[in-house]
């Protein structure tokens, strides 16, 4: 993948409307100024909309009509709502109806089981509620902010568009990182509707989008699989792809020999397929498209490093440095790239 640069920032409103807090205040600054719009959203119109109550889970919006009806609205945009925020919202006292607030792309981050609890509202649609209210000063800001979600969410739809049909967009189109999340979201949900493990997130530290997908090796459950990975990167244009074994402990199990002897002997066993070149070889012959957008600047393997078979015996744990410190995968390494002793795979470009 190629952008014209690694990220860009919004400008003006832009900028203000990419953090999810921001938006939330609008909606509030919109709302004290008329509350009118909110019958036609959440089925009432709200006496007061609060922020952040703290007895409500911190709810982004808090909508509490005079006949004593209340609504919570969580925004969100390049963040995800972690399952234990969603357990403190449905544990929430009476009868709170629940909304998430996002980009239409995010529409099916809602599980089916769970939409007779929450709803979902798109940005541009409650942006939109305030376009024709009578403040000038309300109507003037609700019309650019539509302006600017919907260009988003064409942005989005357009990647997920089939290639070559109107409107449709490269990957490479996504230049900020809250829209690139919003994708990788996406991505997990096809993934997991293809009967994959699919993970969407970002990396520690750097926030960087990420998506993770396994499959089970052959008659093994999901603690052992072949794993893929793609990590933007923060400084310059593309991504890192990953792939290889990934394997975990047994179900209430510790990791031990066996389970990283499993890994490693797996890994080497197909050692000539947990490659690069390998994997762009194979990728020309069956998808040359996919071939075309990967690239590699350097060597796909590391060089073995240390005493690997320590490692497997007595995991990194209990294989210290010779002079005490903590031992770790830049200290000892096998001929592949990972994380801990279980994970197992080269990186390519794209």
């Amino acid at each position: 993948m190629v952008t014209s640069q690694p990220w860009l920032r919004s400008r003006g409103l832009g900028r203000i409307l990419a953090q999810e807090t921001n938006i939330s205040d609008l909606l509030q600054f919109l709302s004290d100024s008329d509350s009118e719009p909110w019958v036609d959203l959440v089925g009432f119109v709200p006496k007061t909309v609060d922020r952040e109550v703290l007895k409500s889970n911190n709810a982004d919006l808090l909508l509490t009509a005079e006949d004593g009806r209340i609504a919570a609205v969580e925004v969100k945009l390049g963040h995800v709502m972690s399952s234990r925020q969603q357990e403190n919202y449905e544990e929430l006292p009476g009868d709170v109806n629940l909304y998430l607030a996002a980009l239409d792309l995010d529409g099916q981050r809602l599980d089916p089981d769970l939409t007779r609890r929450w709803h979902f509202l798109s940005l541009t649609q409650i942006f939109a509620a305030w376009t024709d209210v009578e403040d000038e000063v309300s109507r003037g800001l609700a019309r650019e902010a539509v302006v600017i979600l919907q260009e988003w969410d064409q942005q989005l739809f357009g990647v997920f568009a089939p290639a070559g049909t109107v409107g449709s967009a490269s990957l490479a189109s996504l230049t900020q990182k809250f829209l690139a999340r919003v994708a990788t979201r996406r991505f997990a949900v096809d993934l997991r509707s293809r009967g994959r493990l699919a993970f969407a997130g970002v990396t520690s530290g750097g926030g960087l989008p990420l998506i993770q997908a396994w499959t089970p090796v052959r008659n093994e459950g999901n603690d052992r699989c072949f794993m893929a990975e793609v990590r933007w990167w923060g400084n310059k244009p593309g991504g890192e792809l990953r792939f290889g074994v990934d394997f975990d402990p047994r179900p209430d199990e510790p990791e031990d020999e066996e389970v990283r002897r499993a890994a490693f002997d797996l890994a080497n066993n197909m050692d000539n397929h947990i490659d690069f070149n390998a994997l762009k070889e194979y990728l020309q012959g069956v998808e040359p498209r996919l071939a075309g957008v990967l690239s590699r600047e350097t060597k796909s393997r590391p060089l073995a490093k240390g005493d690997w078979e320590q490692i497997v015996r007595h995991g990194f744990a209990g294989t210290p440095l010779p002079n005490g410190k903590k031992n770790g995968r830049k200290q000892t390494t096998p001929a592949f790239y990972g994380d801990g002793a279980l994970s197992l795979d080269p990186p390519g470009g794209f």
